[in-house]
């Protein structure tokens, strides 16, 4: 499963930034997949509500506001609590990373709809749980999380099964390719446009992961083109399931939490899981396999909480520290996920992993320059209308 990931800045108002636009299952979930606060409704001067709200979505936190994750308060101390967030989102995505690909390592382990309805089920006793701290209640439609939980459901489990055909790291660089699609269909739908730099950027992290695969092409035995074709489906998936959530639960009046959305759709999609894993029998052998290996399912449950817990961390540092340091995070997230990868489970190194990954990490970078630089050209413009 892939952790729901947070979603890049975004303004009301304004069109979606060149990033994944909510935690999805299939995204964020580390994810992720991206997800998002409540944002909050205010009266502007003319007496029409607009959504206030900050990193797509997640509504800035109040001057003196009490800094808080999963209900429970946070130190006084900035720097604290900032080393609270980012550690708690660091260590719950490597624990996820090494957990999950630990799974793939256990002898006869080829059960991913099995491991797809314990993580969505996961997902919602998290999601239950933290609505319960919160004393969160559902405001989306039923009709809304039905639709919703068959994209997430889906990009989730392509997804997992992709991972039967690709080593766990050629996973995450692909997952990083989720800006790909989102700046295709933002393009395609929206009219968004783009400018070179921008293009340029897209480009050379599509060489790099191009590289990284055919490094996995050269040292992985289990490597077949199928699991790019179910990767790359999964991604599309993801970056319609952004704009899905990002237009019915976060940009409304009366807006969803991370916690409600994440509680329902997992509740939905667990149902759409288990009918096909039923009814075609598959769970016979999954439950034999699970019980004679009795750590499956404490595996799969336990890097399913990590990567809840990951998301909530992320969306924290949205809310009180900015979307840039949400963004550094979840980029030195990446990184580390695949070096423990690594590190944990060994792969034979090649000049193509290499170069590959050290594209993938130029882009990065570049595309956080390349945000910055419109962060001021927006903040100079502001500034000279304010002025005049």
């Amino acid at each position: 499963a892939a952790m729901p990931r947070p979603r890049a800045p975004a303004r009301a108002g304004a069109a979606p930034a060149a990033s994944t636009s909510a935690v999805s299952f299939g995204a964020r979930k580390m994810m992720t997949g991206a997800s998002v606060q409540a944002a909050r409704v205010q009266q502007t001067a003319a007496g029409r509500k607009s959504l206030v709200c900050n990193a797509g979505g997640v509504a800035k936190a109040a001057p003196g506001e009490q800094k808080k994750v999963f209900g429970l308060n946070l130190p006084e101390s900035e720097s604290l609590s900032f080393l609270i967030l980012a550690g708690g989102s660091l260590g719950s995505a490597l624990g996820f990373a090494a957990l999950q690909e630990g799974v793939f390592r256990i002898p006869g382990f080829k059960f991913s709809a099995w491991m797809t309805v314990l993580t969505t089920f996961t997902y919602f006793l998290c999601g239950a749980l933290e609505m319960k701290l919160t004393q969160d209640t559902r405001k989306a439609s039923w009709k809304n999380y039905g639709i919703l939980s068959v994209y997430t459901y889906g990009g989730m489990a392509m997804t997992n099964y992709a991972l039967s055909y690709l080593n766990y790291a050629t996973r995450i660089v692909f997952k990083s390719a989720k800006i790909v699609p989102v700046m295709a269909f933002s393009v395609l739908i929206v009219g968004k446009k783009y400018n070179w730099k921008e293009w340029l950027s897209a480009a050379i992290l599509v060489a790099g992961i191009v590289l990284f695969t055919l490094g996995d092409v050269a040292s992985s035995p289990a490597f077949h083109p199928i699991g790019v074709f179910l990767i790359a489906g999964a991604l599309c998936v993801d970056a319609i399931c952004a704009n899905f959530e990002e237009k019915n639960f976060f940009r409304c009046e009366n807006p969803s939490t991370t916690q409600e959305v994440l509680c329902f759709a997992s509740l939905i999609g667990t149902v759409y899981g288990l009918i096909p894993f039923i009814a075609s029998g598959g769970y016979k052998a999954a439950i034999a396999h699970s019980m004679q290996y009795t750590q499956v399912v404490p595996m799969i449950m336990g890097f399913s909480v990590m990567g809840y817990s990951s998301v909530s961390f992320i969306l924290s540092l949205i809310k009180y520290y900015g979307a840039t340091e949400a963004e550094i995070i979840k980029s030195l997230r990446k990184v580390l996920s695949i070096v423990i990868s690594f590190v944990l489970f060994p792969k034979a190194l090649n000049w193509k992993y290499i170069v590959g990954f050290a594209a993938v990490l130029i882009s990065t970078a570049y595309t956080f320059y390349l945000k910055g630089e419109k962060n001021k050209a927006k903040a100079a413009a502001k500034a000279a209308e304010e002025s005049a």
